[in-house]
């Protein structure tokens, strides 16, 4: 299902999370590496930091 996906809207953030990043409302560290995901309905997800580095990439920098 990934592949269908236009990767400039969507993007893996855990092994088994895949994120429209538009709805992304904001970025809180945690610890280890990893983030919670604040998106735009309430919904808390957790960035894994073995898919950190894309998503900033794409992001351009760190939500805050």
């Amino acid at each position: 299902m990934e592949t269908q996906l236009d990767p400039k809207k969507f993007r893996r953030i855990h092994r088994s999370t895949i994120v429209n990043v538009a709805r992304i409302k904001e970025l809180q560290p945690l610890f280890s590496g990893e983030h919670s995901i604040l998106l735009e309905d309430g919904t808390k997800l957790t960035l894994s930091r073995n898919y950190k580095d894309k998503l900033f990439e794409l992001l351009g920098r760190p939500l805050s």
